[in-house]
């Protein structure tokens, strides 16, 4: 388990019970810390998808739904004005929001986001030298927001 993880309660427990989580909820990992074998997971309510309930739940409690994937590096391999506009030069780091037709929404480093035409950026694959150390650049870039 790790950060981000859709997981479900997969036990009933008078603890959990008395916070308003019960057998059967899920909800998302939102600390990237297990601290005593326990993680910070958020529910929300179902009605109006507010996040009303964070508690620490031991891990042999819950199981996961949907790991967290990350999403795919890319680096902006041209320089066109209309980037240069926005403030995005070649060789930024940045990492895909969302895939659509011709384009893709990527955030980039400098906290810029933007639609990218598909051919102006190269995925950055796992099997690169350097593929850590972006991620690092690119999470902590978004967490300074």
């Amino acid at each position: 388990m790790r950060e981000l993880d859709y997981v479900e309660v997969i036990v009933e427990k008078e603890k959990y019970a008395k916070e308003g989580v019960h057998k059967g909820m899920r909800g998302t990992i939102l600390d990237p810390r297990n601290i005593e074998g326990c993680w910070l997971v958020y529910f929300s309510d179902p009605i109006t998808h507010a996040d009303t309930i964070g508690i620490p739940i031991k891990e042999t409690d819950l199981k996961v739904i949907e790991p967290y994937v990350d999403p795919p590096l890319v680096q902006l391999i041209v320089e066109k004005e209309s980037y240069l506009q926005q403030g995005l030069n070649k060789g930024l780091y940045g990492e895909i929001w969302e895939q659509l037709e011709n384009k893709a929404i990527i955030g980039f480093e400098n906290r810029i986001a933007a639609q990218i035409d598909n051919n102006d950026f190269e995925i950055i694959e796992k099997s690169n030298a350097d593929y850590d150390k972006i991620r690092r650049i690119i999470e902590h870039s978004h967490r300074i927001r």
